[in-house]
């Protein structure tokens, strides 16, 4: 049975969605464009992305504004499935939070640079709306506390001002992002306990744990990868949300001497077949297509709307991230068997 949360009529909106997806055709032609413009006409004469692009001169277009757009065309996506699921179900502005949180990071991480239109031409505009702090003062931010104000009668406030150093700046761009992160995750967390019981419960928590597990692999590995830290400081990098590693194999990652033992760590654990040491691709690929996999087995198999509109939101996450290397590929001239290897398509 659909979960009494939404209706038969998002779940069936949700799967039409999906339908129009990009297929694997499409992806090989987008490889084989020579350039971003060819990219945008494809894109905008033989996919869903159509209607976003549809105003749009193509042979004009650079790849900073392709790729605002193909972000508001999933935003477009998300904003009309609340619309179905209606506007009371708080759970959905999840999406936005992790939207939020991104802006903030970003903020911080550009304190000190003398031109606020690095942050705001980085901002999509269909955001502007919809998230809960003015991000036009954020931009003008010239300090952490100043970032702090803005926040002020934000959940964030809170999070980031116990980071606040004694010179008034935050302790480091790594801690601020693991904080607002773990907020980010509890609070999910605890809409999907308030709100949702027995098997979507479980199937959200699944899907959300599992990628702040990945996110601590990721971040984990390339440290590793890029310079020694001690497990101290590493274990401040942990998002403690268990997915599928049991806490001791957490601990051997945290503990290990580089990436080959980290690497040689999830080869051996219960995502071993995403980590194959002899068909090693790179981090980020691997656990996009963790995602991907747990994302479709949901949305092909769960009767649960909720779980079925996180799924959805997962897979079109993908496939952005998919297009975005494949129109930097063609930026840059890449050689086409480099790009194929990096799209996220699952089934590893």
């Amino acid at each position: 049975m659909l979960d009494s949360m939404s209706s038969k009529a998002i779940f069936t909106k949700i799967k039409a969605m999906y339908g129009h997806r990009l297929r694997e055709e499409d992806f090989e032609q987008l490889m084989h464009k020579s350039s971003v413009p060819a990219c945008a006409a494809y894109l905008k004469s033989q996919t869903w992305y159509g209607e976003v692009l549809r105003d749009v001169q193509e042979t004009q277009i650079h790849r900073g504004a392709l790729e605002e757009l193909l972000g508001r065309a999933v935003f477009e996506q998300y904003s009309r499935l609340v619309h179905y699921a209606g506007k009371g179900n708080r759970f959905y502005r999840y999406y936005l939070i992790k939207q939020e949180i991104g802006m903030i990071i970003n903020a911080v991480r550009l304190i000190g640079n003398d031109d606020p239109n690095e942050f705001v031409s980085a901002v999509p505009g269909y955001l502007l709306g919809s998230v809960s702090f003015d991000v036009l003062s954020l931009a003008a931010c010239k300090s952490f506390a100043e970032v702090l104000e803005v926040l002020r009668r934000t959940p964030y406030y809170k999070v980031l001002s116990e980071l606040q150093s004694g010179d008034g700046g935050p302790a480091s761009l790594p801690l601020v992002e693991h904080a607002l992160y773990d907020h980010y995750y509890k609070t999910v967390l605890a809409m999907i306990d308030q709100q949702f019981r027995g098997k979507t419960a479980e199937e959200l928590r699944e899907m959300f744990c599992t990628k702040a597990e990945l996110i601590s692999v990721t971040s984990l590995f390339r440290l590793k990868r890029s310079f020694a830290d001690s497990p101290l400081q590493l274990h401040e990098m942990v998002l403690r949300y268990k997915g599928r590693l049991p806490g001791r194999l957490m601990e051997q990652i945290v503990n290990a001497q580089d990436a080959a033992e980290v690497l040689d760590i999830l080869a051996h654990s219960a995502y071993s077949r995403y980590f194959d040491k002899d068909n090693f691709v790179y981090i980020e690929y691997s656990a996009g297509s963790i995602r991907y996999n747990l994302a479709k087995k949901y949305l092909t198999f769960s009767q649960n709307t909720t779980t079925a509109f996180v799924a959805f939101m997962v897979l079109q996450e993908i496939e952005i991230e998919n297009l975005i290397n494949i129109i930097e590929g063609v930026r840059y001239k890449q050689d086409i068997s480099q790009m194929r290897a990096l799209l996220i398509r699952g089934g590893v």
